[in-house]
């Protein structure tokens, strides 16, 4: 088959939307199929604007942007590629370019299928324009991507039950995974804490540095812990972005020379600094931002525990006490409270963490599931 992928972002781009189209994509080409990615040229602006990357073939095309990635708006439309598919698969409602590709994909005449997320996401968004006027453009955005799409899936319940009870939109849920080779990897803590002079317990933080992602209260958690010298515990922190406010707060609370901050980290890294910790940390502050976050997949697959607040579909996969520990958003005493809680119970987080391996869903296992969803509708059209 020929498969079409749509985002406004792809690799070199990071993050985990991005990197769940690069694998799925991927993935679907091991099976065989020709798999093509139309992305913006926003964040490659110095690649090639058709390559071909892991048997996929990119292109980017030119766009405009008005302040906000989701408001990427495509100048060019590689109609040949989009004419010749047998699916035309748009990663994202909210993405005006994923939507305007889509609605270029029916009106030719080819088979579309959309994941949605992130459903009336915007209402608690911190930053005032964001949250007044963003909840007008969702809501637009959303009942045009489910006109123009002929198959609607999830990659969170809680979408598939917004979908589902306030717009009567049954959608298929088919959440992302991880690698094989991520579940499969060798236990490789020690080493990292060695590499990294890492002598106490530690608790560890994946994802960007973005406000939306609550790094502010995790390093405010850490001082309270340090603050009632109950632990003589460190924080790691991984992701691309700005560190500059975050060691600046560390220091002004006292507790940077406890807080190691690695940036961008290849997966051998990734993996060690999740097979040496006490748990992974998860403390967004906005529904918008956690859909699916990938990095509970991963540190389950590495059977570790989560910390998590409950915010987008996080508390659809992370059951208190079963799976992992979930606290209010915004609240660096509970989330000290919980770190403290498997600090000095290490058999719970380990139950925790085995509990949670038994959910987690490899991306050969995804793909196959996609390809036979590919052919049933080509089947039944």
């Amino acid at each position: 088959m020929k498969i079409v992928h749509v985002h406004h972002h792809y690799y070199p781009v990071v993050g985990g939307l991005e990197r769940a189209v690069q694998s799925l994509a991927e993935e679907l080409a091991k099976l065989g199929h020709e798999v093509h990615v139309i992305a913006s040229r926003y964040g490659a602006e110095d690649r090639s604007k058709e390559e071909i990357i892991n048997n996929v073939f990119i292109h980017r095309v030119k766009a405009l942007r008005t302040g906000f990635p989701d408001l990427t708006y495509p100048f060019e439309y590689p109609v040949k590629i989009l004419k010749n598919a047998d699916i035309v698969h748009g990663h994202t409602q909210n993405s005006l370019f994923v939507v305007k590709m889509i609605e270029k994909a029916k009106e030719i005449g080819v088979k579309t299928f959309m994941y949605f997320m992130a459903i009336d996401a915007l209402y608690d968004h911190p930053n005032l324009l964001v949250r007044s006027l963003g909840p007008f453009y969702s809501r637009w955005i959303l009942k045009k991507a489910i006109q123009l799409s002929d198959v609607k899936l999830v990659r969170s319940l809680r979408d598939q039950d917004l979908l589902y009870n306030k717009y009567g939109v049954n959608a298929m849920y088919i959440p992302d995974g991880v690698s094989r080779w991520f579940v499969s990897h060798e236990f490789s803590g020690e080493k990292f804490r060695e590499y990294y002079k890492l002598n106490n317990d530690y608790v560890v933080y994946i994802g960007r540095l973005h406000p939306l992602k609550g790094i502010d209260i995790l390093i405010k958690a850490l001082y309270h812990i340090l603050r009632n010298n109950s632990l003589n515990l460190d924080l790691v922190i991984i992701g691309p972005g700005d560190a500059g406010p975050y060691i600046n707060l560390a220091k002004r609370l006292g507790v940077d020379r406890n807080i190691l901050f690695l940036g961008f980290v290849d997966e051998e890294v990734k993996i060690g600094a999740i097979d040496g910790s006490l748990a992974v940390i998860v403390p967004s502050i906005n529904d918008y931002v956690e859909v699916y976050p990938m990095v509970i997949s991963e540190a389950w697959a590495r059977s570790k525990p989560i910390i998590a607040t409950k915010v987008g579909g996080v508390p659809y996969r992370v059951k208190h006490m079963f799976n992992g520990l979930l606290v209010p958003p915004k609240d660096p005493k509970a989330l000290a409270e919980a770190i403290t809680l498997l600090a000095n119970d290490k058999e719970l987080g380990k139950k925790l963490g085995a509990e949670g391996r038994k959910s987690v869903t490899t991306w050969d296992e995804v793909s196959f599931k996609m390809t036979e969803l590919y052919k049933t509708y080509n089947e039944k059209s």
